[in-house]
């Protein structure tokens, strides 16, 4: 059995991104009218904001949108502990992995915007429409925030 890197992906992919709660889906709005197992399968070009469903919450340094969450945290500790440290947020919550990728340890919300403008990974002779090529499972994305989307699983049926 192939790898997952060498697949077709289908709607209803599982997905991750590095600064996801959670994992989540790879959807179509519409089928391409090419089905695998009954599943409608996905071009390289549905990577629209409408095909990435949200990750829960985001923990990006670089979002908006979870670097306020880290404020308003250090906000309510202000006001039970009478001590302001409102300046310092982005270094009292931002953690380092072992890889050196920068995390904050609270989640903003989650809207992923994707700056790539298709998946990197396809199968260069299977069209699943004039002009849009097949994805594969090693394919990702990129998040305007820096996280890197990736395919977990197919969304094909178990056989």
């Amino acid at each position: 059995m192939a790898g997952i890197d060498d697949t077709y992906i289908v709607h209803c992919a599982q997905t991750t991104c590095d600064f996801g709660m959670r994992p989540s889906m790879l959807v179509l709005t519409m089928s391409h009218g090419v089905f695998l197992k009954g599943m409608a399968q996905v071009a390289i070009q549905d990577c629209k904001a409408e095909n990435i469903i949200c990750f829960g919450g985001c923990m990006s340094p670089e979002n908006p949108s979870t670097v306020e969450a880290a404020k308003e945290i250090a906000r309510e500790v202000a006001e039970e502990t009478q001590v302001d440290f409102e300046e310092q947020v982005a270094d009292i919550f931002t953690q380092e992995s072992e890889d050196g990728k920068k995390t904050m340890a609270c989640f903003g919300v989650c809207t992923p915007e994707i700056v790539s403008t298709e998946w990197d990974k396809e199968k260069e002779d299977v069209y699943v429409e004039p002009g849009k090529k097949a994805l594969l499972g090693a394919a990702t994305l990129t998040c305007k925030y820096g996280g890197i989307i990736r395919i977990v699983t197919t969304g094909q049926p178990e056989e």
